[in-house]
């Protein structure tokens, strides 16, 4: 099993977070400097740079005009509450006093391997896979990656998958409820693709929600893996 390596910046970047977090570097206090923290991390100042805005764009640092770096309290921000992994996005979010927004990036039939044919629990050869980037107030916060068993959804990527998935299954292929399987949440931290679409640093944490959601009649519909921001969610158990 491979094992992901960090770039330089990404490892002093999630050392600094963890300082933070655990008061080592408490709120309104300065950093060391540039060149303290190059001493300390025995690497170059473009990578302390790298690593101190990343922390930046998180808002957990403040660059002040020639005083230096000052960790600070998070801005409060609100937080969409979650029950269920097959909650409507889109109505959950609503519900919430949000503006939802998704975009469709990605419509393939990709190649069942080892794990998708666990996951999709299917002998067929192939599956439909969708990702989708999702937004709260135009602040995208989950990327949906899921697999759909074919032939039974061979024709669901003729629909407008920027809305609910659910309304499809319910107006086109005659699904009445849905419900899930005991889903997997775990936390990772995000790689440069996922830190990319959500706008977040390398290595941010996200929750991991791996699901199977399956029709009244216990026929599964489709096996999703959720990357979620955390600073944007909390779910209710």
């Amino acid at each position: 099993m491979s094992t992901k390596v960090r770039t330089k910046y990404e490892a002093v970047m999630a050392d600094l977070r963890e300082k933070i977090m655990t008061g080592t570097y408490p709120i309104d206090t300065k950093l060391p400097s540039e060149e303290e923290l190059k001493q300390i991390y025995n690497v170059s100042r473009i990578t302390i740079r790298q690593a101190v805005e990343g922390l930046v764009s998180d808002g957990i640092i403040e660059k002040v005009q020639g005083k230096g770096s000052y960790v600070r309290k998070p801005h409060q921000v609100r937080r969409l509450l979650r029950s269920s992994s097959i909650e409507s996005f889109s109505k959950t979010a609503v519900e919430n006093g949000f503006k939802p927004e998704t975009k469709v990036l990605k419509v393939e039939k990709v190649k069942v391997n080892k794990e998708l044919k666990k996951g999709l629990k299917t002998l067929a050869p192939f599956a439909l896979h969708t990702v989708r980037l999702c937004y709260l107030d135009g602040d995208p916060v989950v990327i949906e990656s899921n697999f759909f068993p074919l032939p039974k959804f061979e024709k669901l990527s003729e629909y407008d998958l920027s809305g609910s998935l659910y309304k499809i299954f319910h107006n086109y292929f005659d699904i009445e409820a849905l419900t899930d399987s005991t889903s997997i949440l775990r936390v990772i931290t995000a790689n440069k693709e996922q830190s990319r679409l959500l706008k977040r640093s390398v290595g941010f944490p996200l929750f991991s929600l791996r699901n199977q959601i399956y029709d009244n009649k216990n026929n599964l519909v489709q096996y999703g893996i959720e990357l979620i921001a955390t600073d944007r969610y909390e779910f209710r158990v």
